[in-house]
């Protein structure tokens, strides 16, 4: 029986994604099982912290959050590269005495240093109507792949020379994001910007970049899940921010958040779903968090959480801001997780099970968590940090 896990975040993210995958990544490492996590929507904006029970802490954002737990990466299609960031994190990660295996898939897209700062730039320019952007330039690499000979792809890289490479990044900073200032009708960049568009050193570096990903991953489709006996789908974001949420327009990711793309990948790898035990896990923590501009329901003051916690990942940054805090209204968290299971189960009917885990439950508790009138399996976290703080309710019965 192949064990298939779904994680999923239930709100804005930073819910707790990457601790629900290491802990699931550890099971299956406490049976001596192979395991693989799977990262398919979003790019390097996310960020999933794990901290080991010897205290070894990494922020995750190219890799799976399972890599602790020799768990593989594999980035599915729908995943954006981003070469800086790939290099940089591996490097982390082999200093803390991990060296990640990665597949690629060939058709995945990669964010150039143009995008982010296109991204960036373009954040600038709204002023006070910022949507909130990371500035890892993502919808700048969804938007310039829509133009063909501004687009490159995963695989194209081991078919490119080095200076058809660079031809093509000279397309992109030369006439592509001048078509994109006009776009945003940008007529002027400040010298600071415009030396470090022109730098010789930007293509240089990229490029070595490139080449260090290209090197140390290998180039495969979806075929590559069958060789596992455990497959964990780490999604970036949260539910909130699905491009599909219309209701929260234009503050959103431009992808699928919820079971959408794990299930298409599911769907298509295995031809005989009888043998396939899958979960989908949707993770909230006790209250609301938001980077970033858009609405937050229900919004409130940090110290009416709890004025003593501290998010260490989550600092202040020019591009987001200093994170927002609402309380959770129940009903509403309940509507959309039911929705986005029912609506994807209703095409997949091969799905074993639906749970929930709530963590951050040491920093805000209200009887609520405690009288969800839903039949979920429910795990509690206790503050967000190993598997060694987590209290399972194997159960299943309303709580």
């Amino acid at each position: 029986m192949r064990n298939i896990k779904i994680v999923i975040g239930a709100n804005f993210g930073d819910e707790g994604k990457g601790l629900m995958t290491d802990y699931f990544c550890h099971q299956a490492e406490q049976r001596n099982e192979n395991c693989i996590v799977v990262l398919h929507n979003g790019g390097a904006q996310r960020g999933h912290t794990v901290t080991t029970p010897t205290g070894i802490k990494h922020v995750f954002h190219h890799f799976g959050s399972g890599t602790f737990c020799e768990a593989d990466t594999y980035c599915s299609k729908d995943f954006i590269l981003n070469p800086m960031i790939f290099s940089q994190e591996f490097e982390e990660l082999k200093a803390l005495g991990y060296e990640p295996k990665v597949y690629i898939h060939p058709l995945c897209k990669i964010s150039t240093p143009f995008d982010m700062i296109l991204n960036q730039i373009i954040e600038e320019h709204r002023s006070g109507n910022r949507h909130g952007s990371c500035g890892m330039g993502i919808y700048e690499t969804l938007l310039r792949a829509k133009e063909n000979k501004c687009s490159i792809s995963f695989g194209e890289l081991f078919f490119l020379t080095d200076e058809q490479i660079r031809e093509h990044l000279y397309i992109i900073r030369d006439k592509w994001m001048k078509t994109r200032f006009r776009m945003e009708d940008i007529e002027f960049i400040s010298e600071e910007w415009a030396n470090i568009i022109n730098s010789s050193s930007l293509i240089d570096h990229y490029l070595m970049d490139l080449k260090f990903m290209r090197e140390v991953s290998i180039k495969i489709n979806d075929s590559i899940l069958s060789g596992y006996e455990n497959i964990v789908f780490e999604n970036g974001q949260g539910l909130l921010l699905d491009q599909n949420n219309t209701e929260y327009f234009p503050h959103l990711t431009p992808s699928n958040t919820g079971c959408k793309n794990a299930l298409d990948i599911i769907s298509k790898s295995f031809s005989d779903k009888r043998n396939l035990r899958i979960e989908v896990c949707y993770v909230t923590r006790t209250y609301l968090t938001r980077h970033g501009a858009g609405r937050l329901d229900n919004e409130c003051k940090r110290e009416d959480i709890n004025n003593d916690m501290f998010d260490h990942t989550n600092i202040p940054n020019p591009h987001q801001g200093t994170l927002r805090y609402g309380f959770i209204f129940t009903e509403s968290l309940m509507h959309r997780i039911l929705k986005d299971f029912q609506l994807s189960t209703n095409q997949y009917l091969f799905v074993s099970k639906c749970s929930l885990a709530i963590t951050h439950i040491d920093e805000y508790i209200t009887d609520y968590i405690w009288n969800l009138n839903y039949e979920f399996e429910t795990t509690y976290v206790s503050d967000g940090e190993t598997y060694n703080n987590i209290i399972n309710y194997q159960k299943r019965e309303k709580l």
